[in-house]
C-alpha cells in the first residue's frame, strides 16, 4: 500500500504542486527534491512491503514512507485549499499593492508552507539514513525477506501430493462429473483444462479426486502431478518433471540443461495419451517456459492447471473455457463441519442438539469457503464437545482464522500480496462496503476514479481503465462478478466476507480506512464508512479524503468544516440529510453521491466545487437546480431526478465538454437542445424524458452526433395527449456501434426498419408503443439481442408469433400488461437460447399450440397476474400445458 501511497503523491507533485509553486521560488526546489526522494523510494518499497510481516525493522520503515507520503499530501491539499479560497475571495497578486495587509498574510502562509516542506524533507533524509542504519537497505524477491520462515512454512502447508487426498470431500459431484467428460470425451487435441477460483476454493483437492480416479488412470497411458507454486523456476519444475515422467533422478536431471529436459520429455509422451497437473500456478509465463515439453499427439492428451486467475487460463488455452467451482451451499457446508467437527461420528443424527445453531453462525461466517470450514472444523474437533467450548469458538472467529500463519487468512493474503500496486487500492476500497452488500460496479468505478486510484492511458477513458482493473480482480479471484450487463459487462460484484474482513484488517493496519459503527472515529484513517448509525462526533476527521454512509436511518445534518480535504462525499440512502453551505469549502471535492435522501435543497455556495465529477440527484427533491452545475468542467457524471414533475432548464453555454452520463433530464417547451446541450458530444448514456417531439429535428441531430454512445432512453410519456406522448423520430442507429442498450417509451406508429437498429444492440425495453403490427417480426432478426422487455402496451395486437431461427442469441425475455395478446406461437427452433422467461399480467395470454416446448434451454419461468386456469395448471401440474412446461424450474 505504501508503494500506491508513493506513486500518488509522485504524480500529485508532479502535476499539481510543482505548478502552484511557480510564485514561491523558495519553495519549488525542495518540492522537487521531495518528489525525486519518493522515486527513489518506490524502487524499494514492492520488495520492502513483502518483507514487513516477517520483519519488524521493515515493517516500521515502510510505515515511516507511508506517513510521511501522508504528510506530504496534506501540506499540498491543504495549501491548494488555502490558494483557491484567496482567488475567491479576490485575494490575488494584482491586489498586494492596494491591500498591504493582505501580503502580510500571503508571506505568513508562505512561511509556514515553506516550513512544513522543510520538515518533510528532513523527515525523508532520516527515512533514508534509517534504513542503512537498520541494515535493510538491501531487498531482494529471492533473498532473505522472501524466504522467511513463516513463508516458507506456508508454501510447504499448500504444497500439493496427489497421492495426499482428502477423504471429507462433499459438494464436488458435479464438478467430478463434468471435468471427467472434458478429460475423456472433449476431443482429440490437447486441451489444457483450467480450474480457476479464489484461494481454499478446493481446486486442488478436486483435481486431485479426478487424478486417483480408476477411469482416468484407465484413459491416460501417462500421468504425472507437479506443484509449481508462486517461487516458480522453470528448471525445478522440468526436473520434478523429469522424476515422474522419465525416473530420472535429481542428479540426473540437473547435468542436463532447459532445452535437453524439454527435447527428452517430448520425445516420451509422443504417441501417448498423457494427463499432466500443473497445481498453483500463478504466471503466464509458466505456460510459455514449459509448453514446449509437450506435443500435441491429436490423441486425447491433457494438462490441468489449478489457479486463482483467469488470464492465466486463457492464455494457456483461449479455445478452453475454465471451470470454476462453486461455494459450498448450506447444506455441503454443514456435512463437511460435522464431519470435520466430529471425525469419528457417522450418524448424523447423534450429533449435539446445540451443535446446528452455533455450527450455522460459524458457516456464515466461512461463507461457503471449504478451506475455512476446514480449518475451524479441525480446531472444533480438538475442543471439547460442549457448548461453552463452542461458544468460545464463535465469539473469537475472526481471532481463530487468522492465529496461524499457514491457516486460511495468511492463503488467502498471498493474492493480495502478489496484486499489481494500483489493484491493491482498489481492493481494499471494497472493504468500505457493508458486509453482503451487493456493489453497483458503476457506482464502484466512478468512486475510484473520483479517489485517483485509475492510472491513465492513452485514449482511454478513465472509467474504461477502471473497469479493466475491475476485471482484473476478478480474474485474480479476488472479488466475484454478482451480475453482469446483457452485453457481458459487470453490473455489480461481491466480495467474499473472508476476503473482506482481510481488506479491512490490512487497510486499517495502512491507516487507508475505517468503518463507523456509532463509536468514536480513528483520526488517523484516510476514509470513513459510517454503518447503521451516526458517530458521537466528527470532529477529529479533518484529514479524511472519503465519507460514506450506509443504512443510517437516522436524520443527518452534515457540518463539513472539519473535514475540508474531501474527494468523495456518498450519503446514499441517508433519510432527510441536509447540508448546510459548507459543503461550498470542499473544493477538492469529486463525487457528491444524494441518491435516496430526498434533499430538498443544494447550497449556493456548490459553485465552488469546479472539481467535481460525479452528482447524483436520483430519488431527490431538489429543486431549483443551480444553474452553476452546467458550468462543472469537470462533470463526468450527472444524475437528476427521476420526478415527472421537474423540468431542468439548462442555460444556453453549456461547459460540461467532460460529461458522459446525462441521466433524468426532462425536457420542456424551450429548446434546450438546440441553446446547449447539442454541444455534449461526449456522452455515452443519455436519458431524457418530457415532451420531446416539440425537439425532434434537433434531438435527431444530437443523438446522430453522438459516436460513443452506449445506453439511451427516450420517454415521452406524458399525461396531456397522444402526440405529446409520441416518440420522436430518430435518425438511423446503424452507425451508433457502441450503443448497447435502448430504452423507448411513448407511442410509435411502427417499428424502425431492421437494418436501422444500432448494430451490436444486446438490450431493448419498449413501453406504452402501441405497435399494431407484431413487433416479433422484425425484432426477432436482430442477431445480438440477449435481453426484451415488452411492457405496458407496448403491443395491442391479438397475436405474436416468434418463428424458427429467431432471437438466436436472446437470454431474457419479459411481458408484462399485455392485455389484447391473446395468441402466442412458438415455432421449433425460436428463442434457442432463452434461460429466463417472466410473464407478468398479460390477462387473455395463451401459449399455442405446443406452449414452450420447442424452447429447451428454459431453466427460470416466473408468472404474475396470470389468468386463473393458466396459473392453477402449472402449479397443480395437470394437463396438457403443464406437460410442455415440466422442464422448467418456477421461479
Amino acid at each position: 500500500m505504501a508503494e500506491y501511497i508513493v506513486s500518488l503523491m509522485i504524480e500529485k507533485i508532479a502535476d499539481q504542486i510543482v505548478e502552484e509553486a511557480r510564485s514561491l521560488s523558495r519553495v519549488r526546489h525542495q518540492v522537487e527534491w521531495i518528489e525525486g526522494e519518493f522515486r527513489r523510494m518506490q524502487c524499494f518499497l514492492k520488495d520492502a512491503e513483502a518483507r514487513q510481516d516477517s520483519d519488524e525493522r521493515v515493517r516500521n520503515w515502510v510505515a515511516d514512507i507511508r506517513d510521511c507520503a501522508f504528510q506530504t499530501e496534506d501540506v499540498i491539499d491543504t495549501y491548494i485549499l488555502k490558494m483557491a479560497r484567496k482567488r475567491g475571495k479576490g485575494l490575488i497578486t494584482d491586489l498586494f499593492e492596494r491591500y498591504p495587509f493582505v501580503f502580510f498574510q500571503e508571506l505568513i502562509h508562505r512561511h509556514r508552507v515553506n516550513k512544513q516542506i522543510r520538515g518533510i524533507k528532513m523527515r525523508i533524509h532520516d527515512i533514508s539514513i534509517s534504513r542503512t542504519a537498520y541494515g535493510i537497505e538491501n531487498f531482494s524477491r529471492t533473498g532473505e525477506g522472501s524466504s522467511s520462515s513463516a513463508a516458507e512454512f506456508i508454501r510447504e502447508k499448500r504444497r500439493s501430493y496427489p497421492h495426499a487426498c482428502e477423504e471429507d470431500i462433499v459438494g464436488l459431484v458435479e464438478d467430478i462429473k463434468i471435468l471427467g467428460e472434458r478429460l475423456i470425451h472433449g476431443g482429440l487435441e490437447r486441451l489444457v483444462i483450467s480450474i480457476i477460483g479464489m484461494a481454499g476454493l478446493g481446486k486442488t483437492t478436486l483435481v486431485k479426486k479426478i487424478y486417483r480416479s480408476s477411469d482416468v488412470k484407465k484413459h491416460f497411458s501417462c500421468c504425472a502431478w507437479v506443484y509449481v507454486s508462486l517461487e516458480y523456476r522453470a528448471g525445478e519444475v522440468l526436473q520434478d518433471l523429469c522424476k515422474k515422467i522419465l525416473g530420472l533422478g535429481r542428479g540426473e536431471s540437473e547435468k542436463m540443461n532447459r532445452e535437453d529436459m524439454e527435447e527428452e520429455l517430448s520425445k516420451h509422451l509422443e504417441g501417448k495419451r498423457y494427463l499432466i497437473v500443473l497445481d498453483d500456478i500463478w504466471n503466464k509465463e509458466v505456460w510459455d517456459d514449459l509448453k514446449a515439453a509437450f506435443p500435441d499427439e491429436k490423441n486425447g492428451s491433457r494438462i490441468i492447471f489449478t489457479t486463482r486467475f483467469k488470464d492465466v487460463a486463457l492464455h494457456a488455452d483461449p479455445r478452453s473455457p475454465p471451470y470454476e467451482p462453486c461455494l459450498l451451499n448450506e447444506e455441503n457446508s454443514w456435512e463437511l463441519l460435522s464431519r470435520k467437527a466430529f471425525p469419528g461420528l457417522n450418524a448424523m443424527a447423534s450429533l449435539p442438539p446445540w451443535s446446528k445453531e452455533l455450527g450455522n453462525q460459524i458457516l456464515k461466517k466461512c461463507g461457503g469457503l471449504p478451506l475455512a470450514i476446514v480449518v475451524l472444523g479441525g480446531l472444533l474437533s480438538r475442543k471439547e464437545a460442549t457448548y461453552s467450548e463452542w461458544l468460545k469458538v464463535v465469539q473469537s472467529l475472526q481471532w481463530q482464522l487468522t492465529k496461524d500463519p499457514a491457516k486460511c487468512a495468511d492463503i488467502l493474503k498471498l493474492s493480495y500480496q502478489e496484486s499489481p500496486f494500483y489493484l491493491k487500492s482498489c481492493f481494499l476500497y471494497v472493504g468500505l462496503f457493508p458486509e453482503d452488500f451487493e456493489i453497483s460496479a458503476r457506482r464502484l468505478i466512478m468512486l475510484w476514479v473520483a479517489e485517483g486510484f485509475v492510472q491513465p492511458r492513452v485514449e482511454e477513458q478513465l472509467e474504461d481503465v477502471a473497469e479493466d482493473y475491475l476485471e482484473e480482480l476478478i480474474g485474480r479471484s479476488m472479488i466475484q462478478a454478482a451480475t453482469r450487463k446483457s452485453n457481458g459487462r459487470i453490473k455489480t460484484i461481491r466480495v467474499h466476507d473472508l476476503l473482506r474482513e482481510f481488506s479491512i484488517s490490512k487497510a486499517r493496519e495502512d491507516q487507508f480506512l475505517d468503518i463507523i459503527h456509532g463509536d468514536n472515529v480513528n483520526a488517523k484513517a484516510r476514509r470513513l464508512a459510517i454503518h447503521f448509525e451516526m458517530p458521537h462526533t466528527t470532529r477529529n476527521i479533518s484529514r479524511i479524503r472519503s465519507l460514506l454512509f450506509f443504512d443510517v436511518s437516522e436524520p443527518v445534518q452534515l457540518t463539513l468544516e472539519h473535514s475540508q480535504l474531501l474527494k468523495v462525499l456518498d450519503l446514499e440512502g441517508v433519510h432527510k440529510v441536509l447540508l448546510d453551505s459548507s459543503v461550498g469549502n470542499l473544493i477538492h471535492l469529486r463525487y457528491l453521491g444524494l441518491r435516496k435522501t430526498w434533499l430538498k435543497k443544494l447550497p449556493s455556495s456548490m459553485s465552488n466545487l469546479l472539481n467535481l465529477q460525479t452528482l447524483d440527484l436520483r430519488s431527490t427533491m431538489v429543486d431549483p437546480i443551480p444553474v452553476v452545475i452546467w458550468k462543472m468542467q469537470q462533470l463526468r457524471h450527472l444524475y437528476f431526478n427521476e420526478l415527472r414533475e421537474m423540468v431542468v432548464k439548462p442555460p444556453a453555454e453549456v461547459s460540461l465538454k467532460n460529461l458522459q452520463t446525462l441521466q433524468g433530464l426532462s425536457v420542456g417547451e424551450t429548446s434546450c437542445i438546440e441553446q446547449g446541450l447539442n454541444k455534449l458530444s461526449n456522452l455515452r448514456e443519455l436519458g431524457l424524458f418530457g415532451q420531446l417531439l416539440m425537439h425532434e429535428e434537433a434531438l435527431g441531430k444530437w443523438i446522430l452526433n453522438l459516436k460513443g454512445l452506449c445506453c439511451l432512453k427516450i420517454d415521452a410519456k406524458s399525461s396531456i395527449d397522444i402526440m405529446v406522448n409520441t416518440i420522436p423520430k430518430l435518425m438511423p442507429f446503424s452507425n451508433h456501434a457502441h450503443l448497447y442498450k435502448l430504452h423507448l417509451r411513448g407511442f410509435k406508429k411502427k417499428l424502425i426498419d431492421v437494418e436501422d437498429f444500432p448494430p451490436n444492440l444486446t438490450e431493448l425495453c419498449l413501453q406504452s408503443s402501441l405497435l399494431m403490427e407484431d413487433p416479433m417480426k422484425k425484432l426477432e432478426k436482430l442477431q445480438n439481442l440477449r435481453v426484451l422487455r415488452l411492457k405496458e402496451s407496448s403491443y395491442v395486437g391479438k397475436e405474436m408469433v416468434c418463428s424458427s431461427g429467431g432471437f438466436p442469441q436472446l437470454h431474457f425475455l419479459k411481458l408484462s400488461r399485455l392485455n389484447a395478446v391473446q395468441r402466442w406461437r412458438i415455432e421449433e427452433g425460436a428463442m434457442c437460447n432463452l434461460r429466463q422467461l417472466e410473464i407478468v399480467e398479460c390477462k387473455l395470454l395463451k401459449i399455442v399450440p405446443r406452449g414452450l416446448w420447442p424452447v429447451t434451454s428454459l431453466h427460470n419461468l416466473k408468472l404474475g397476474f396470470l389468468p386463473l386456469e393458466f396459473e392453477r395448471m402449472v402449479q397443480d401440474r395437470k394437463g396438457e400445458t403443464w406437460y410442455k412446461l415440466e422442464h422448467v424450474m418456477p421461479m
